[in-house]
């Protein structure tokens, strides 16, 4: 029979604790690069998502502000396409054209006949371009393309006959 000296049995307890404890360490940092990985993922797509879902909003409140007959149309500003939406206050009226120029959705609100130019409106939200088309009467589609070359549809449809 062969009998180990206590330190012998000593120095493999050792070596197994501070292995078991390495095997530990490891493992942890691990999960937490794999954390990290998957927290920067969400967090990049969250930012994607905001900037289509912010965007989409805007354009769907403006409409619904708007919804007005006959105070929706589809313009050219300097060759740029833009949607116009016209309101009369006051006995004056104005048009507010909401269009995509130089990577962002832009805003601009004039008196009616004003000279308005693609780099004058208010930046809203980065966006690469915004298609715009009038499907029907009172349907409106809208192409939102994104800094980040994602597209979304948004289909508007106003009430007001």
């Amino acid at each position: 029979m062969v009998r180990l000296n206590r330190s012998n049995s000593r120095t493999i307890d050792t070596f197994f604790i501070l292995a078991l404890l390495a095997l530990f360490a490891i493992t942890s940092f691990l999960v937490i690069i794999i954390g990290a990985r998957q927290y920067h993922s969400i967090a990049n797509r969250m930012t994607e998502n905001y900037e289509t879902r912010t965007a989409a909003s805007y354009l769907v409140e403006k409409f619904h502000q708007h919804d007005i007959s006959g105070s929706v149309s589809i313009v050219n500003i300097d060759g740029t396409p833009a949607i116009s939406l016209s309101q009369t206050i006051n006995e004056r009226s104005y048009s507010t054209y909401i269009y995509a120029y130089d990577g962002y959705l832009r805003e601009i609100t004039v008196s009616e006949g004003a000279m308005v130019t693609p780099d004058s409106g208010q930046k809203i939200i980065e966006a690469s371009s915004l298609t715009i088309t009038a499907c029907t009467g009172n349907l409106y589609c809208f192409i939102l393309t994104d800094t980040y070359g994602n597209t979304s549809p948004v289909y508007i449809s106003l009430n007001a006959k």
